[in-house]
């Protein structure tokens, strides 16, 4: 195979243009590999990104072309049309001056025709890219446009909804009675019963009914179902609401009458938002497994002063989220906030004052990244070269064949598990890499971490309080709070 006739061929479909003639992943594979041919180019892989917008680069396939640009494994990137790559005119030439040019990998398109290597071609590009975006633009605003006009018909406009059915096409949805008998439930039992959101919540996973993903219920979708304004029959386009084409599940007075509800509620308990909670997120408790979740109780209310007490409590002992339980039973008891934040501080700093205890706990996490990081990079080398060397077979018996000494049949079973081999080892090497670039990077983290924690009594003395959260997040994975109130900190290394 020769090095410098290596193609990555990219291919890309949006979902809005699966139906369309001639962008179809066939139409385009088939159009890039005929081009190769009349060019005597080899494709070294196909690149497809089945179903995604060129809205951005978030793509696996552009990932991986972008990895093996860098890696040099390739000399051209090959598309049927620019914006099959993107269509946004800043990642266009981010690929061009930022990807392949410094991989010295050429870029072509099969219909358009330009030359990445002259001033005047990237230009052309430039202004190609400009019109690709332009263009998703004006898709983009006649998308919003139509769902507009199809909220002012009564129309559905977006995809699945609890309670009802929906077949693409008809505009139209229909009741799923189902379903439709658990949302009348929740409404009989916050209207007619007075029953709290998490109440009700609760309420539907003790009669084992599933959620709309088919998990627990949780507060936020009950909350949603009892805000939604299409149960009523509408159709709703941002804040505005239009009567909608389908048969409503609950009366429109009902709806109206749960908004009321709700919007007192929300006054009624409305309070400033408190600080969020310095360990929150990575604080459990040591006897049940469960997290802690913070818990805010006002001692004297309503009578003034309010004093606000604020404690970490277990999911398991609080009951509020069931599906939280661990062990119904636990009684690891309420632990005060300030108290616990001050002990896992405490912690760190004294870890910090152990100098040598901090440098061996380092020592030890980078001395396996080393082990593992060599380990990774013997594999890599080992898999490039067994590639090689098949790259190497399969050439020689490609020539064989132009040279007439074999016929089409014997080339395929010649070559048959030597490209399997091939597409083994290239997939190797892609996991072998990834493994390598961890592991650089965790080494990196490591070495931050031990600068970080010898130096966290001036950082904790500078920071806000968000900073400080971030501090603590990103040095502890886990920090656990026994019946006892001692607590045990689990370093990220």
């Amino acid at each position: 195979m020769n090095r410098h006739n290596l193609v990555a061929a990219y291919v890309r479909v949006s979902t809005e243009e699966q139906a369309e003639i001639g962008l179809s992943i066939p139409a385009q594979k088939s159009r890039l590999l005929a081009y190769c041919q009349s060019q005597g180019w080899e494709i070294y892989d196909f690149y497809v990104d089945d179903g995604y917008s060129g809205k951005d680069l978030e793509r696996p396939a552009i990932k991986r072309l972008i990895e093996d640009t860098e890696n040099k494994l390739v000399n051209f990137a090959l598309v049927l049309k620019l914006d099959r790559i993107s269509r946004r005119q800043k990642d266009v030439l981010y690929l061009l001056e930022d990807v392949f040019e410094p991989s010295g990998v050429g870029f072509k398109s099969v219909t358009e025709s330009f030359d990445t290597t002259t001033s005047f071609g990237k230009a052309a590009i430039g202004m190609m890219a400009v019109f690709a975006q332009l263009e998703r633009e004006t898709i983009i605003e006649r998308s919003r446009m139509g769902k507009l006009e199809a909220a002012r018909k009564g129309r559905w406009h977006g995809g699945t909804i609890y309670g009802y059915s929906y077949e693409p096409g008809t505009y139209i949805l229909k009741i799923r009675e189902s379903e439709a008998r658990i949302i009348r439930d929740i409404y009989m039992l916050y209207l007619n019963h007075n029953q709290g959101i998490q109440t009700i919540a609760n309420d539907l996973n003790d009669r084992d009914i599933p959620g709309p993903d088919g998990g627990h219920w949780i507060k936020q979708t009950v909350s949603y179902i009892l805000n939604n304004p299409t149960y009523a029959g509408y159709s709703k386009h941002k804040s505005n609401l239009y009567e909608g084409l389908h048969e409503a599940i609950i009366p429109q007075v009902q709806w109206k009458k749960a908004q009321e509800i709700l919007e007192q509620r929300r006054e009624k308990h409305y309070r400033r938002p408190s600080q969020k909670a310095l360990l929150a997120g990575i604080i459990y408790c040591a006897e049940c497994g469960a997290r802690m979740r913070n818990k805010t109780i006002w001692q004297n209310y309503p009578r003034e002063p309010k004093n606000i007490m604020r404690y970490y409590v277990c999911y398991s002992q609080d009951g509020i989220a069931k599906h939280m339980v661990r062990d119904q039973n636990c009684k690891c008891g309420y632990k005060n906030m300030e108290d616990i934040d001050n002990k896992v501080i405490d912690k760190l700093f004294n870890l910090n004052f152990d100098e040598k205890l901090l440098r061996n706990i380092i020592n030890e996490e980078l001395s396996k990244d080393i082990t593992d990081l060599n380990y990774a990079a013997r594999g890599l080398n080992q898999s490039q070269k067994e590639l090689q060397q098949v790259k190497k077979v399969l050439n020689r018996w490609y020539e064989a064949f132009e040279k007439g000494v074999l016929d089409p049949d014997e080339l395929t079973e010649r070559v048959k598990d030597l490209r399997a081999k091939r597409e083994y080892l290239e997939n190797t090497i892609r996991e072998w890499g990834e493994k390598v670039r961890e592991e650089k990077q965790r080494t990196t983290s490591v070495k931050e971490l031990l600068e970080t924690m010898k130096n966290i009594r001036l950082i904790w003395d500078e920071a806000d309080a968000d900073e400080k959260r971030d501090i603590l997040t990103n040095l502890i994975r886990e920090v656990r709070v026994s019946k006892e109130s001692d607590v045990e900190i689990i370093i990220s290394i």
